[in-house]
């Protein structure tokens, strides 16, 4: 049988089968940036551009949510050397 319990608080971001990010959205602030290093050139570094593109997006998305970060916003430029991700809001 199972107990059935009140007032037990949820833990905030656990989701089962979801990660927290590893990017460092809470520590940057307006204007701040962080590379991702990777080689950009060829048809694997576009690849790696759009992949890399794609998990910050849906990891800024998800981060949007979080109490204090609801005008959270970056934008990313290809650099030689990587991916720079700046927080613009």
């Amino acid at each position: 049988m199972f107990q059935i319990e009140a007032d037990v608080s949820i833990p905030k971001g656990t989701r089962p089968g979801r990660r927290g990010t590893t990017f460092p959205f809470a520590d940057m602030g307006v204007g701040h940036s962080f590379l991702i290093p990777f080689d950009t050139s060829g048809d694997e570094g576009k690849k790696l551009v759009d992949s890399w593109r794609r998990k910050v997006l849906n990891a800024r998305k998800k981060f949007e949510g979080t109490e204090g970060y609801q005008d959270f916003e970056t934008r990313t430029a290809v650099l030689e050397g990587g991916l720079r991700v700046w927080r613009t809001a």
